[in-house]
């Protein structure tokens, strides 16, 4: 199965729960990305980053961690397929990362320059990435090609960002 139909199956066209369409056009990608994590610094202004809203596992920074985290994740393995490295990338849990990284110890101006830096190092890989025959085999999603992961990743990011929002609708 290709992400284009994991991400709609997975979470609706569009996702039911962010509103994220995934017919997003490559051509779109660059700004619609940008637009997405420069709305973090102004939707977590005035937050602690220790909000928890009682149906998610994360805080509100662990969220914009994770969201940075897997952009550098998703850059590497595509830096990497781009200068000849193996189609094939390996999965992560989430959950083990935020352990490993202890997300909530991190502090949130920091990890918003780091989101920032993480935006900028992606934009660079898909950038530099041929949109022609790039083929990321992934071994929960199948094959992905370039457009499957940059919507995907873009997904992932304005995801988390809804999931801050709704946090912090709830703690106020």
């Amino acid at each position: 199965m290709s992400v284009s139909d994991w991400g709609p199956s997975t979470y609706g066209q569009p996702c039911g729960a962010c509103a994220f369409d995934w017919a997003l056009p490559l051509d779109d990608a660059a700004p619609t990305m940008s637009a997405i994590a420069a709305s973090y610094g102004d939707v977590l202004r005035g937050a602690t980053g220790r909000e928890q809203h009682p149906d998610l596992s994360w805080s509100s920074a662990a969220y914009e961690r994770q969201a940075g985290d897997n952009l550098r994740i998703w850059t590497e393995r595509l830096r990497g397929v781009a200068l000849g490295a193996s189609r094939r990338v390996g999965s992560y849990d989430e959950n083990e990362l935020a352990r490993a990284r202890n997300y909530d110890t991190i502090p949130l101006q920091a990890a918003l320059w780091s989101l920032q830096l993480s935006v900028a190092e992606w934009l660079e890989a898909v950038d530099g990435t041929p949109r022609s025959g790039t083929v990321l085999l992934h071994p929960e999603r199948g094959a992905m090609d370039l457009r499957e992961v940059v919507v995907s990743n873009i997904h992932d990011v304005q995801h988390h960002l809804w999931d801050i929002e709704r946090t912090l609708r709830w703690e106020t």
